[in-house]
């Protein structure tokens, strides 16, 4: 099983970054409500994509988390050289244009390293809050809070709408696909204000 308060302090991260970003909108209890009911889902199913991919990328979050540990530039290099996948040019090099670095095969391969292990430590201080590490059981995880946030709130987005959906579907109302849950609430209420006035104005007369 994984540390109570390995769970709960990203919980809590994730779960503050929700907050903040509801005080920038218009911050709902219903939303505030969903977000802890389903923040452990949302996590759960980071992990479970993690355990399927096993791919490149797992191995790049995994470095550049190790990396903001190290005491200097010859450290970091240290890390990145430990992996097998990085043992080729060609792969440090795909790991370096995924750190954003415009590198090209013309560069030596200490000419790649130095630059990627130079940008992972001056960057130590943004990639140290952008990954965290979670320990569940045996297995180590380093996941994205940024990333489970922005699920958590498409997620409710996706409730949102589906449940304004059916509401309009009970109206008779036609809803497009793409249209998002604030559309349809507008339809939704434009529609009874109308059936209202209308119901109001049959009793004048």
């Amino acid at each position: 099983m994984e540390s109570r308060d390995c769970k709960d302090n990203l919980r809590k991260l994730i779960l503050d970054m929700a907050q903040k970003e509801l005080e920038e909108h218009a911050s709902t209890k219903g939303a505030q409500k969903y977000f802890e009911g389903n923040v452990d889902k949302v996590i759960n199913n980071n992990i479970q994509k993690i355990g399927k991919e096993r791919s490149s990328n797992s191995i790049y979050t995994k470095v550049i988390k190790q990396g903001t540990y190290q005491e200097n530039v010859v450290s970091v290099a240290k890390v990145i050289k430990k992996e097998e996948i990085f043992k080729s040019k060609n792969e440090l090099l795909k790991f370096a244009r995924y750190l954003g670095l415009n590198l090209n095969m013309k560069q030596s391969y200490g000419q790649i390293l130095k630059k990627v292990s130079r940008h992972i430590y001056s960057n130590r201080n943004l990639y140290s809050k952008k990954y965290v590490l979670y320990r569940r059981g045996n297995q180590e995880y380093i996941l994205e809070p940024e990333k489970i946030k922005n699920e958590l709130f498409e997620s409710y987005r996706s409730k949102t709408r589906d449940d304004m959906k059916s509401i309009a579907r009970l109206l008779d109302l036609n809803v497009k696909d793409d249209e998002g849950a604030e559309d349809i609430r507008k339809k939704v209420i434009n529609y009874i204000i109308k059936e209202k006035l209308g119901k109001k104005g049959d009793k004048k007369s």
